[in-house]
């Protein structure tokens, strides 16, 4: 199990308004980042958190098998992956060592766009996460800021599925 981490309120919002935007790029039905752990971070609405928590877990321990195959075939690992079926698809994009970007789409969206910007947000994520990541080391927690200012009860639902 890796350490925990925080992401700050302002980063948040920078996740969220990233997915946001790639889900009406490509008219997706939910787009969402999880971590390595099944833990989904964030997300677009259009799906039930129950499921949503489901569907990270799974996905968490679907790149874990991809990446057991990678090593296999002496690949440092799987980027990207891409499940197609009849009615919706399923991008699936590594952010960093520890995030996950997915994507659900309907079968009739553009595969070339929702990879193209797939690609374009997975890169404005690592961003983001390299600003927490900084932060984080930056000793940024003391008794005058607080990591979880500005949180509102319902981010806390919505990020909790509570």
């Amino acid at each position: 199990m890796k350490e925990n981490f925080v992401i700050y309120n302002e980063e948040y919002f920078q996740i969220k308004k990233v997915l946001e935007e790639l889900k009406g790029s490509v008219s997706a039905d939910i787009v969402f980042v999880t971590d390595s752990e099944g833990h989904c971070i964030a997300a677009t609405d259009g799906m039930d958190d129950s499921y949503l928590n489901s569907i990270s877990s799974l996905i968490a321990g679907s790149i874990a098998a991809i990446n057991s195959i990678a090593q296999m075939l002496e690949i440092a690992k799987f980027e990207t992956v891409l499940t197609e079926s009849m009615e919706k698809n399923l991008y699936i994009s590594l952010i960093n060592d520890r995030m996950v970007l997915i994507v659900i789409f309907e079968k009739t969206s553009n595969l070339g766009i929702v990879r193209l910007k797939g690609k374009h947000a997975n890169e404005r994520l690592k961003e983001v996460f390299v600003t927490i990541n900084k932060k984080l080391k930056d000793d940024s927690f003391s008794e005058n800021h607080s990591p979880f200012e500005g949180v509102s009860d319902e981010d806390i639902d919505q990020i909790f599925g509570d």
